[in-house]
């Protein structure tokens, strides 16, 4: 017999499959956030080809062998994480300036 994943997740406790779910729907809305950027799914780019595509890692909701919601990030292209960085660093500098304002 094969295991499969709902083996897997019909042994786990009720805890365990509620942070799955919750790590999963904050992959899900870390996607949708990349896609509004411009960030497409990460897709195969042959070697050597000229792309100017942004990709997105590979995102992946987890949960730890303590039952704690975790989301994986997998790589990224460098041209694609020197972007996601700009977009970063400009909304920390956003946040700091409203909270300086606001003080």
């Amino acid at each position: 017999m094969k295991i499969t994943e709902g083996h897997i997740d019909a042994m786990r406790s009720a805890r365990h499959r509620a942070a799955g779910a919750e790590a999963r729907a904050v992959a899900e809305l870390l996607r949708e956030a990349l896609g509004r950027l411009g960030f497409t799914p990460d897709v195969a780019v042959p070697h050597g080809v000229e792309n100017q595509d942004l990709f997105w890692p590979v995102l992946r909701g987890e949960v730890t062998v303590s039952g704690h919601p975790m989301v994986a990030l997998g790589r990224i292209p460098l041209d694609s994480a020197n972007r996601l960085a700009e977009i970063l660093m400009r909304a920390a500098l956003e946040e700091q300036t409203k909270k300086a304002a606001t003080s």
